[in-house]
């Protein structure tokens, strides 16, 4: 009987959760990972917490889908970049421009790191596809 109930709770939760699938186009290289990160507020976005998700995709082709299933609904916004040599961070310049294919959702930020509100997106209870291109 408990265990009929654990499986009860976890379909209910799973009930709830929604799929984000990000079609990212524009990579400029085949090589490396797109480090992909989902946040689900301002802080997160900015670095002083905890994305709600994260994904590394190795890079096959010009454009990848990314599916990001068990999001709960609601507002967030995405940002990645192309680690082309694997280095597990976003390389710059010595003024600090990008020297790797970056983006974020809404496809804000050509001119630097977009605000939140700029980025931010609603994932409906039924999923949401995002196409982003990279920079």
């Amino acid at each position: 009987m408990k265990s009929l109930f654990t499986a009860a709770l976890l379909l209910a939760a799973n009930a709830h959760a929604a799929t984000l699938t990000l079609d990212i186009q524009g990579l400029s290289k085949k090589t490396g990972h797109v480090l992909i990160a989902v946040h689900a507020d301002a802080a997160s976005f900015n670095d002083k917490g905890k994305p709600a998700a994260v994904r590394s995709v190795e890079v096959t082709d010009a454009k990848l889908t990314v599916t990001i299933p068990d999001l709960a609904p609601g507002t967030y916004a995405v940002s990645l970049f192309h680690d082309a040599n694997d280095n597990t961070k976003l390389d710059t310049n010595f003024i600090g421009i990008p020297k790797e294919d970056y983006g974020f959702s809404n496809n804000v930020g050509a001119r630097g790191k977009p605000k939140f509100d700029e980025a931010k997106f609603t994932l409906s209870a039924d999923g949401t596809t995002l196409t982003l291109t990279v920079f």
